[in-house]
């Protein structure tokens, strides 16, 4: 079985400083199963089909990337895409980019590229998921994991992902507070 990852090019002015604040070529990322896509949008998470002007390609640019799960896999990533469904997008974890502090996001909420991250690990694609992931970052993890089917189309971005992972500026880590007996 497999399901797609789908990464966005950015489309509108807003793509574009998304792609420039987080250093990628990435504007937007979501997860389809059998012709249902999964996004994390603003102001929420849903679920589309591919004919959404939206999420589809086209209108929009982009690259759709085949990942290989057994059945078990598939079914605990749609599982958590659907239990998501309805959570707000996580805001909060915008502004951590722009300040790049990790510790500035909500729990049980996320923005698109952890969305998608976290279907993956939930689904055991991932050993974990991350926190302030880009879309050149998910792509490094992606073909890392082994299982994408279409390498061949991916070669170039697969390079150029990690080059760009590679450089991107780690988020500042905020020490929790102390706690004083």
């Amino acid at each position: 079985m497999t399901i797609r990852v789908r990464l966005y090019r950015p489309s509108d002015l807003f793509g574009r400083l998304i792609c420039w604040r987080l250093e990628s070529q990435w504007s937007h990322a979501t997860i389809e199963f059998d012709g249902t896509i999964y996004s994390a949008t603003f102001p929420h998470i849903l679920m589309c089909g591919p004919n959404d002007a939206a999420f589809g390609m086209p209108p929009r640019t982009g690259r759709a990337i085949e990942v290989r799960m057994s059945d078990d896999e598939r079914a605990r990533a749609l599982a958590y895409c659907q239990s998501m469904l309805g959570t707000s997008y996580d805001v909060l974890a915008i502004a951590g980019w722009a300040l790049r502090i990790e510790a500035m996001q909500r729990p049980h909420h996320a923005y698109c590229f952890e969305y998608v991250a976290d279907a993956l690990a939930a689904a055991g694609v991932f050993p974990d998921s991350r926190r302030l992931i880009t879309g050149d970052q998910l792509l490094v993890d992606l073909y890392a994991s082994g299982r994408v089917l279409n390498p061949d189309i991916g070669q170039f971005d697969q390079m150029g992902a990690r080059a760009a992972a590679k450089h991107q500026p780690a988020p500042v880590a905020v020490p929790a507070p102390l706690v004083r007996p």
